[in-house]
This record gives C-alpha cells, structure tokens and sequence, in this order.
C-alpha cells in the first residue's frame, strides 16, 4: 500500500470538501430543508445552553443527578434533548442555580413581537 504525501493528504482533503460543499448547497434547494434545518438548530443551541449552565456551575453530572434525586444517566439525556418536558430541564437549571425563560413570537417575527407572558 503507497503511503500518501502530504501533498497527497491536502488534495484528498480539498476534492471531499468541495464535494461535501456541492452536495450541501443541493440540500438547501430541498422543500422543507431550510425549515427543518432551523428546527434542528434551535434544539441544538437549547442543548448547548443546557450544558454551559452545568459547565458554569462547575458540576458534574453525577453532581446534578445527585441533586435532582435521579440517575447520571437522566442527566445525559437532558443534556441531549432526548424527551425533555420543561418541569425536567426546570428542576435541571435549577439545580445548577440557574432558571430560563421563554419568548413567544410569531413565525417571521423577531423577540420584540413576542407575546406578553407576565
């Protein structure tokens, strides 16, 4: 077997991203894709923001299933978005000190336009 140059190993890289690239920009011209990408994106950063808030308290896992009175394994879950009801991340944030809020707005719309809550 030939072992690549680095040379090599760079125009390999280049050709798969720019194949990767082409198939992409095809997937956006897909009905539905933009719409789906937008939901999976949201559920992503809800889920980063779940674990920066363990991650800023400087709590383990097994820390805040201690404190939830639950398994390890629930805590990965939540982190995960995995089937997450909002009393779960709220007893979740909380024992990592934190809380959260929602805004309601309409599609198209911007927080500002959200509804009045309170």
């Amino acid at each position: 077997m030939k072992t690549m140059t680095a040379t090599d190993r760079a125009k390999l890289k280049e050709r798969l991203l720019a194949e990767t690239e082409a198939r992409h920009a095809k997937d956006w011209e897909r009905p539905g894709f933009a719409e789906n990408y937008a939901a999976w994106e949201r559920e992503y950063n809800a889920t980063v923001a779940i674990y920066k808030a363990r991650q800023e308290a400087k709590l383990s896992q097994a820390e805040v299933a201690r404190r939830m009175n639950v398994p390890r394994a629930s805590v990965y879950r939540i982190e995960h978005g995995q089937n997450v009801t909002i009393a779960t991340l709220t007893r979740y944030l909380r024992a990592c000190g934190f809380d959260f809020r929602f805004s309601i707005f309409p599609l198209g719309g911007t927080p500002e336009d959200r509804l009045a809550l309170a």
